[in-house]
């Protein structure tokens, strides 16, 4: 019997690392880490590897178990030797995910726009897109534009989240022949839509990015749609469309909390659990600033910006919002509470979204997510 489980799929990701899957997760290696699993995958027995190991390495001969030793260090959370015990699977950022479309029929309705993302051509029409996008926010006058039922603006948006998922599947399956599923979940409090497409890890850096962006791209393609209409018939209602479409897709790309452009981010800078690592970047330059800029690190350095940035936009937010929007703040959980009966009792043409809808709710996701991290934190320590 094989000294290690075979489910494991290794690709390259950039010189040095490469990315291993197993057991539905996913873990990045060193070339050193992949030449001990190909010394494994090809033993019998522990004797044979602990030989072929202190050939390769061309190390000072260990013994069978001190190889063992070392090779149960290396592999503790990695789920690949036959005797490991089985992985907990990670908590996600978003729970209580209720799966809508499996990721065969995910894939099939994907392959339709699987042509939108040919690489040339994809660079080409976002640079328009999102330039049209930037137009459409400094050109458009919200006030001057009157007022229309809520159901007329959600019904056509609500779409669009849908082909912003569609976007990551199709461009997922494009570059790996693999995509997960599209499913519904709650982050912090909010309902939201979530396509998995783990297996993009496997590709290159460039068609990472591409699926990063898949989704603003589809929603790019809505609000050229929106503003065509608008130019067509004159009809306000698409001018608006094409600008909450535009602002939403803007709002993806900045680069906080969990965004599109946080995973962005992530894999231009090559950085895995970028949010974590940057705090751990400020707590150490916090405890000990001389030693932190001794190091001087390129990454580091990287980490901590994006920390402090962080930081400093959730601070200016909260004190902006506060300071001038405090009225609507305080009104958010009573308008949201009446948005839902109306719903529930179909009084669709009542729902009337109340004024700085968006920051509230950003506002809301920054409150409960310090309340959260604050308690989990009080709780350990007990």
């Amino acid at each position: 019997m094989a000294i290690i489980k075979n489910n494991y799929i290794i690709s390259q990701q950039q010189t040095g690392n490469w990315i291993l899957e197993i057991s539905g997760k996913y873990f990045t290696i060193n070339s050193e880490t992949k030449e001990l699993i190909n010394i494994l995958s090809a033993a019998i027995t522990y004797k044979e590897a602990t030989e072929t190991f202190n050939l390769i390495f061309k190390n000072e001969d260990i013994t069978e178990n001190e190889f063992i030793y070392l090779i149960e260090e290396i592999f503790l959370e990695i789920p690949i030797l036959r005797n490991s015990e089985k992985v907990k699977k990670s908590k996600s950022f978003i729970r209580f995910q209720k799966e809508l479309l499996t990721p065969d029929k995910a894939g099939r309705i994907a392959e339709y726009i699987s042509f939108l993302f040919q690489k040339r051509s994809f660079w080409i029409t976002f640079t328009c897109l999102s330039s049209l996008a930037v137009f459409l926010l400094f050109s458009t006058s919200l006030s001057s534009i009157e007022n229309f039922s809520s159901i007329w603006i959600f019904l056509p948006y609500g779409l669009t989240i849908f082909l912003h998922e569609i976007g990551h599947i199709s461009a997922c399956k494009r570059f790996t022949g693999k995509n997960g599923e599209i499913g519904l979940g709650i982050y912090i409090i909010f309902p939201v839509l979530y396509s998995n497409i783990s297996a993009i890890w496997h590709s290159h850096k460039e068609e990472r990015i591409i699926t990063n962006l898949a989704g603003v791209y589809m929603q790019f393609w809505c609000m050229l749609f929106f503003y065509i209409l608008y130019l067509l018939s004159q009809d306000a209602l698409f001018l608006l469309l094409s600008y909450f479409t535009a602002f939403y897709c803007v709002l993806q790309i900045f680069p906080f909390i969990r965004s599109d452009g946080y995973w962005l981010l992530s894999d231009i800078s090559s950085t895995s659990n970028l949010l974590e690592k940057s705090g751990i970047e400020i707590k150490s330059f916090i405890k000990k600033p001389i030693e932190w800029i001794k190091k001087q690190h390129k990454k580091k350095i990287f980490l901590l910006c994006y920390g402090l940035f962080n930081i400093i936009i959730i601070m200016l937010f909260i004190i902006t919002q506060v300071l001038f929007s405090w009225k609507q703040i305080i009104y958010f959980p009573v308008a949201t509470i009446n948005i839902i009966w109306q719903i529930s009792t179909f009084q669709f043409t009542k729902i009337s979204i109340p004024d700085h809808s968006i920051t509230s709710i950003i506002f809301y996701i920054i409150l409960l997510n310090s309340i959260s991290s604050f308690i989990k934190k009080y709780l350990e320590s007990v």
